[in-house]
């Protein structure tokens, strides 16, 4: 126990602060007692939804023996445990339950040995298993946990939720966790009444890392029934964060005092804490999470529970459709910008809606770490349009976008005209889109590769340029709904030769004269012949060249200026540092084809035209207004609303979300679609912060709303000192005023009342997320 005084204006508030979590059970005592059930029915030795080790890879049994094996190896062996196993024996008998292991204190090496041992073959008996752990507690216990790990429901008939109202009803407090190996959302849901009537945890693990992690939360030693004080619980329905931080905040003062970092197994434990009377609010941060529960101190015992909302990943998709309509697998392009609190295997859901909303008709898994990938998913056989949402377990929206599928949809490959014997080809397509769709190489009749498969090329794997030099075509191969093979779209390359960028004639193989470097050329190239000392594009240092997995959303970060953004396909740029007065940078976004203007950032002459120029949040982006292009004004409005010296904090997706963010503290709500950026120091000396708030809205018009930020028009007061204004036009009344209603900076917090002053994005009040906060969450946990 350490004590604090805090000084508040004259007087001095007492606040005793005891930072512990209970004592481990010793050798000698036998007033607890934890029991496993471990599911061995047939449905184990099938694989995790997410699994992508193919057919050779491990099944959920042999994952849970290994999780099993470090989980005995590694717990506290003072504790005791017993084991009770079912399904392992006999097909088809629901009595087929047998304890492994009564509750004591065993040789990690032979429980081990034995567990390895089990085949699972028969049913699964939740119910009966359940009845039989608690017969299995001790007299002497006073208090149990039961940690059930299953893959799938009960087949017996004997039903689980009332039995775990029998298990509540029990003498002994007894504890029933749910550990939903590799289930679904739905399977969870149905299991959630056992630790709903008992006090227990529901977790949904869907890897090896996320099953030894519940089963280290589930067994983690229970706080004692009698309190003192008060005792903040840490909650949080995704994977739990390596280190996470206690604050409390004086609401009377607004002072705010930090009461330590947690990590290891402190993380499942309560955070005791003696108050005098008063209200606070309880502060949990991690790396990329934050949460707030207000109470008051009355010094009557009581929990507090506070929720931490993990942020969000910032992503981008590109739709390479149309897709086929054949009830089988495509592949999906992600690009995971800037990675949210969840970064592992199974962090997000990529769920496919019909176009006019419902319920979601399927879904796959996606992993959470920041750069390119792509996520399987299976598209119905009927055609038509259809919306795919990437979300959080949670449901809260990330990214979407509406896709159309066709019964035989026309297939276009993407490749450079040319690259070296031996290299990887970059190849990209558009059409169909099949996981098994291949990308062969032939020369005329002939096949020379079997290529490789779309499966394969997200997996990371390459197609491969012949060694020998000479003109190859590359061919898309699909399946057709009679089951055959056939050829969907050819396209030639050249192996050991490259075209001229002016004339787009080909050298012949071993020809290449003074500039034909292999690689393509800039704006500079070979205009009247062949000249050395041109400029290739792959020497600038961001480019999105066709044919790259990433185009067109390929990110960039320049290192030297901090400018990053999103660069649109078949462009490649240069950035220039502010000198002289200038405050941001320049750069020059330039068409690799040839075919539309050039795009300039904060240009030292910009262009003439009333509509040649555009804001940013890093100054003016200027290209030729007369271009009619639609090509050019897609890549100004993906550069318009990437482009940024900051960090994105927050985006919602189709309805109104909170913000918070810690350092420094700013927090408020955002309308649907729109998001913000991390804030700033002014600059200036004084106490105010900086930021942006944008938005591109369904018709690509981009808005743009900043905080303390020099210019702008219709500048409004949000909060003392603090003044918010409109950079761009059309920018709605409502959303407006939910920004700087909300608004909080420095400790301080808006109205955050979200049911008035226009907040129409379907947003709960902050009043009601508090009340949210103070209770137990049931959410199943990954």
């Amino acid at each position: 126990m350490r004590q604090l005084l805090l000084k508040t204006g004259g007087a001095l508030l007492a606040a005793l602060i005891t930072c512990g979590t209970g004592t481990v059970a010793q050798a000698g005592e036998a007033d607890r007692a934890t029991i496993l059930i471990l599911d061995a029915s047939g449905s184990m030795w099938g694989r995790l939804a997410d699994d992508k080790t193919g057919p050779g890879g491990k099944t959920k049994i042999e994952v849970a023996r290994d999780v099993l094996d470090g989980f005995l190896g590694s717990r506290d062996m003072s504790v005791p445990l017993g084991i009770i196993a079912y399904g392992h024996n006999r097909r088809g008998d629901c009595s087929d339950i047998e304890q492994i292991a009564p509750v004591g204190r065993h040789e990690t090496r032979a429980l081990s040995a034995r567990l390895a041992r089990l085949n699972p073959r028969g049913k699964t008996p939740l119910g009966q298993s359940l009845r039989r752990a608690a017969a299995d507690i001790p007299r002497t216990a006073e208090e149990a946990d039961i940690v059930l790990v299953t893959d799938g429901l009960e087949t017996c008939d004997v039903d689980p939720c009332a039995v775990a109202a029998e298990l509540a009803a029990e003498g002994v407090r007894i504890r029933a966790h749910v550990v939903g190996f590799g289930l679904t959302e739905t399977e969870a849901a149905a299991l959630a009444c056992i630790p709903d009537k008992t006090g227990g945890l529901l977790m949904r693990p869907q890897s090896g890392a996320e099953l030894a992690e519940a089963l280290s939360r589930a067994t983690a030693e229970a706080p004692p029934v009698a309190m003192t004080g008060l005792r903040l619980i840490f909650s949080y329905p995704g994977a739990m964060p390596d280190t996470y931080e206690w604050a409390l905040r004086d609401e009377s003062t607004g002072q705010e005092l930090v009461l330590g970092k947690v990590s290891g197994a402190a993380r499942y434990q309560p955070f005791a804490v003696e108050l005098a009377p008063g209200t606070y609010t309880a502060i949990v941060t991690a790396e990329a999470g934050r949460g707030e529960a207000r109470f008051t101190a009355t010094g009557a015992a009581r929990d507090i529970v506070v929720t931490m909302q993990g942020l969000l990943p910032v992503t981008a998709m590109r739709d390479r459709g149309p897709y086929a309509a054949r009830g089988e697998t495509v592949a999906i392009d992600l690009n995971i910008t800037q990675a949210g609190q969840e970064t592992g295997g199974a962090a997000l859901a990529l769920r496919l809606y019909a176009s006019d909303g419902g319920e979601a008709i399927t879904y796959s898994t996606v992993e959470g770490k920041a750069g390119v990938s792509q996520a399987g998913i299976n598209l119905p056989a009927t055609p038509g349009p259809y919306l795919l949402k990437l979300e959080s377990w949670g449901g809260e929206p990330v990214e979407e976008m509406t896709i159309q599928t066709e019964t035989d949809p026309a297939v276009t490959l993407l490749a450079p005209p040319a690259v070296a014997p031996g290299a990887a080809i970059p190849v990209g397509s558009t059409g169909s889109q099949l996981w098994n769709d291949g990308i062969e190489i032939w020369q005329g009749d002939r096949q020379v590769d079997w290529g490789v498969t779309l499966g394969d090329l997200a997996n990371g794997n390459s197609l491969t340029a012949p060694a020998e030099p000479g003109t190859y075509d590359l061919v898309y191969k699909t399946t057709d709904a009679a089951g055959t093979r056939v050829e969907k779209a050819r396209l030639p390359i050249m192996v050991g030769t490259v075209a001229d960028d002016a004339t787009g004639a080909a050298a012949a193989p071993g020809a290449a004269a003074a500039c034909d470097d292999g690689r393509g050329h800039g704006p500079d190239a070979c205009a009247n012949g062949r000249e050395a000392g041109t400029r290739a594009w792959t020497d600038y240092p961001h480019r999105c060249l066709p044919g790259d997995r990433t185009a067109p959303y390929c990110e960039m970060r320049d290192a030297a200026t901090g400018l990053g953004f999103i660069l649109p396909e078949n462009r490649v740029a240069e950035v220039v540092p502010a000198s002289g007065t200038d405050i941001f940078p320049r750069a020059a976004f330039i068409d690799a084809t040839g075919a539309t203007a050039s795009i300039f950032l904060n240009p030292e002459t910009p262009p003439p035209g009333d509509n040649a120029c555009h804001i940013t949040r890093v100054g003016r982006l200027c290209a030729d207004p007369d271009r009619g292009d639609e090509k050019l004004a897609a890549a100004i409005r993906t550069l318009q609303f990437t482009l940024t010296t900051g960090q994105v904090i927050r985006r919602c997706g189709d309805t109104a979300c909170a913000f918070d963010h810690p350092n420094p503290p700013i927090s408020g709500r955002l309308p649907a679609r729109w998001s913000v950026e991390a804030a700033r120091p002014t600059g200036d000396g004084g106490p105010q912060l900086s930021t942006w708030f944008f938005d591109l809205d369904r018709s690509g018009a981009f808005h743009l709303v900043g905080l303390n930020q020099p210019g702008g028009t219709d500048c409004r007061e949000a909060g003392p000192g603090n003044r918010l204004c409109a950079f761009t036009p059309g920018i709605a009344s409502q959303d407006f005023d939910l920004i700087r209603r909300t608004l909080g900076t420095g400790g301080t917090r808006g109205d955050t009342d979200g049911n008035t002053g226009g907040d129409t994005g379907g947003g709960a009040s902050d009043a009601a997320r508090t009340l949210e906060l103070l209770a137990p969450s049931r959410t199943p946990a990954r």
